[in-house]
């Protein structure tokens, strides 16, 4: 499946960018007046997968299109493009949910978006490499 996404880039491309316009809008919805504690599970896993999948989307983009022989390996720079763009993309999420009514910035998303982000990163490279054997 990755491989397709990688010979097609644009569908990655895309899916990418309607991720992040998503997280954008959803960011953007005015908050409850409710603790911060509310919802808990629900906010953990939608902010863990969501930056898993805006993560993985952009390091397929990043590392597909290439050559034949480039194709199978995982540019380590990439890789650190990806996990920068999406860190910082995190971050500007929360400082951006300060500016909401009834929203506020919040460690623990921070830390659950970084964990979905690392763990794409893990799965991305250990699908591409047990590919090459």
């Amino acid at each position: 499946m990755i491989e397709w996404f990688e010979k097609n880039r644009v569908f990655s491309v895309i899916l990418f960018v309607l991720i992040a316009v998503e997280i954008f809008f959803f960011s953007s919805i005015t908050g409850k007046v409710s603790g911060p504690w509310t919802g808990l599970k629900v906010s953990m896993t939608y902010h863990f997968s969501v930056f898993f999948l805006l993560n993985f989307f952009l390091m397929v983009s990043l590392n597909g299109g290439k050559n034949e022989k480039e194709k199978n390996g995982v540019k380590i720079k990439y890789l650190i493009i990806a996990a920068i763009f999406s860190v910082v993309y995190s971050l500007l999420d929360e400082i951006h949910q300060l500016f909401v009514p009834f929203r506020y910035a919040d460690l623990r998303d921070i830390l659950t978006n970084n964990a979905g982000i690392f763990l794409s990163i893990l799965v991305y490279t250990y699908s591409k490499n047990s590919w090459k054997h």
